[in-house]
C-alpha cells in the first residue's frame, strides 16, 4: 500500500483509534457478560436474554437518534455523548445488583453505542478524501477487528473480578470521550452550524436509490447474520469441542487484519461498488454452502475463509455506497439509516437462520440451511448486479469510482481545508 494512502490527517487517525479502542473496551467484556450476569448477578437465561435483548432495541434506537443528532449537534458533539453514556452503562452493569439497574445499565450501553455510530462512520466519509474513501472505510474494519481480537485476551486477564472489567470498559470509553473532545475539531466555528430542516429528513423517504439499495442490504446482513448464527451452531455439532469456534473467529479477524487494505485498494480502483458488493456476496454465499461439505475443524476453518473474503468486499463498501449517496448536510441521517438496516438485517438472520435449522432437523435435512444461504448469496450477487446497471444508482457511485482511479500527487486534503469545503 501506498505511504500516501495512510496519510488521513489528523481527526481520521483519532477516529480510526477510537474504532479501535471502542471495540477493545467493549469487547473486553462481551464474551463474559451473559456468564457474568448468571453467576454472580442471579438471573435466569431467559432473563438475561430479554436484558441484552433490551440493549440491542436500545442501540438500533440510538442510531436513529445518534443520526439525527450529528446533522443537529455535529459529529465531535455525538461522538463524546455516545461515549459518555456507554462509560456509564458500563459501570452501571458493575454495581447494579437489581433488575431495573440492570436493564437501566443495558439501556445506556446500547444507547451509547447506537448513537456512537453515525456520526464516526460520518467522520470518516467527511474527513477523507474521494481518492481514499474506501481505504479509510476499510482501516475502519481492520481498527474493529483488532479491538474485538485484543479485547478479550485483555478480559481474560481481568476476569478475576467482573467489577474490575466493567471499570476497566468504562475508563477506556471515558477516555475516548476525553480524547475526541481535545483532539477533533469542533463542530461549527464560524460560521455556526446549519441547522437542517427538520423536514429535510423526510426528504431522504423519497431517495429511492437510496431506499431501494438499503432493501437490498437488509438481506446482506442477514446473510452475514449466519457466521454468528449459524456456523457456531454447526461447529457444535461437529467438533469435539464446541468453544473452540472462538479460534474461528481469531482466524476471521487476522485474516481482516492483514488482508482488508490491500483487497479495498485493489478493488476500489477498478469495479463499480455494486459489482464489488455483488462479488462479495456471492462469495459469502459459497462460503455458507460449503458447510455442507464440513465434518472437522479445518473444513469449517476454509468455509469460514472464504466466507471473510466476500466479508471484506462487502463491509468497506457498503459505508462507501451510503456515504456517496448521502446528502452531506444529511450524512449523519443516512448513516443512522444505515446502522438501523443492519440490526433490521441481523434480526431477520437470526430469525431466519433459526428457522432454517429447525425446519432441516424437523424434515432430516440438514443441508437444506446451506443449501438456501448458498442460493441466497447468488440471488443477492444477481439483484446488485442488476442495479449497478441502474442509472439512478449507478451513475452517484461511478462518478466516484473514477475520482478513486485518479493518480494526485497528494491524495490528502488537510481537514480544515476539506471542513470548509463542506461548509
Amino acid at each position: 500500500m501506498r505511504l500516501a494512502s495512510l496519510s488521513f490527517g489528523r481527526p481520521l487517525w483519532v477516529l480510526l483509534s477510537g474504532i479501535l479502542f471502542s471495540h477493545l473496551g467493549y469487547y473486553l467484556i462481551l464474551p463474559l457478560l451473559a456468564i457474568i450476569l448468571t453467576a454472580e448477578k442471579g438471573l435466569s437465561a431467559g432473563t438475561v436474554g430479554t436484558v441484552l435483548g433490551t440493549g440491542s432495541i436500545a442501540y438500533l434506537s440510538g442510531s436513529l437518534l445518534g443520526g439525527g443528532l450529528t446533522d443537529r449537534l455535529g459529529q465531535r458533539r455525538t461522538l463524546v455523548l455516545g461515549l459518555i453514556l456507554r462509560a456509564v452503562g458500563l459501570l452501571g452493569y458493575g454495581f447494579a445488583n437489581t433488575l431495573p439497574l440492570l436493564f437501566a445499565s443495558s439501556i445506556l450501553t446500547g444507547l451509547g453505542g447506537g448513537i456512537y455510530t453515525p456520526p464516526a462512520k460520518a467522520g470518516i466519509a467527511t474527513f477523507a478524501t474521494e481518492q481514499n474513501k474506501s481505504t479509510a472505510f476499510s482501516f475502519r474494519g481492520i481498527a474493529a477487528n483488532i479491538g474485538i481480537t485484543v479485547g478479550p485476551l485483555i478480559g481474560a486477564l481481568l476476569a478475576g473480578t467482573s467489577l474490575a472489567l466493567f471499570i476497566a470498559g468504562s475508563l477506556i470509553f471515558a477516555g475516548l470521550a476525553l480524547t475526541h473532545r481535545l483532539l477533533l475539531p469542533a463542530d461549527c466555528a464560524n460560521p455556526p452550524c446549519e441547522t437542517p430542516d427538520r423536514r429535510a429528513s423526510f426528504e431522504i423517504l423519497k431517495d429511492r436509490p437510496f431506499l431501494v439499495f438499503s432493501l437490498v442490504t437488509v438481506f446482506i446482513w442477514a446473510l452475514y447474520a449466519q457466521f454468528t448464527f449459524s456456523i457456531p451452531l454447526r461447529a457444535a455439532d461437529i467438533l469435539p469441542n464446541p468453544k473452540s469456534v472462538g479460534l474461528l473467529w481469531s482466524f476471521t479477524s487476522i485474516m481482516i487484519i492483514f488482508m482488508q487494505a490491500p483487497i479495498t485498494r485493489f478493488t476500489s480502483t477498478r469495479l463499480h461498488p455494486l459489482l464489488i458488493l455483488a462479488a462479495g456476496t456471492v462469495i459469502m454465499g459459497i462460503g455458507l454452502g460449503s458447510v455442507i461439505w464440513s465434518s472437522g475443524f479445518y473444513d469449517l476453518l476454509l468455509s469460514v475463509a472464504i466466507f471473510t473474503l466476500g466479508e471484506m468486499l462487502v463491509m468497506p463498501t457498503v459505508d462507501t455506497v451510503v456515504s456517496e449517496l448521502a446528502e452531506p448536510q444529511l450524512i449523519g441521517t443516512y448513516f443512522g439509516i444505515a446502522s438501523l438496516v443492519w440490526g433490521l438485517g441481523e434480526s431477520l438472520g437470526n430469525v431466519g437462520g433459526g428457522q432454517l435449522i429447525n425446519a432441516a432437523k424437523a424434515w432430516t435435512a440438514p443441508t437444506l440451511p446451506w443449501v438456501v444461504f448458498a442460493a441466497a448469496g447468488g440471488l443477492l450477487g444477481l439483484v446488485l448486479y442488476g442495479l449497478h446497471m441502474w442509472p439512478a444508482l449507478a451513475s452517484p457511485l461511478r462518478g466516484a469510482l473514477t475520482k478513486r482511479s485518479e493518480r494526485t500527487l497528494s491524495p490528502t486534503v488537510s481537514w480544515r481545508k476539506k471542513r470548509g469545503e463542506n461548509k
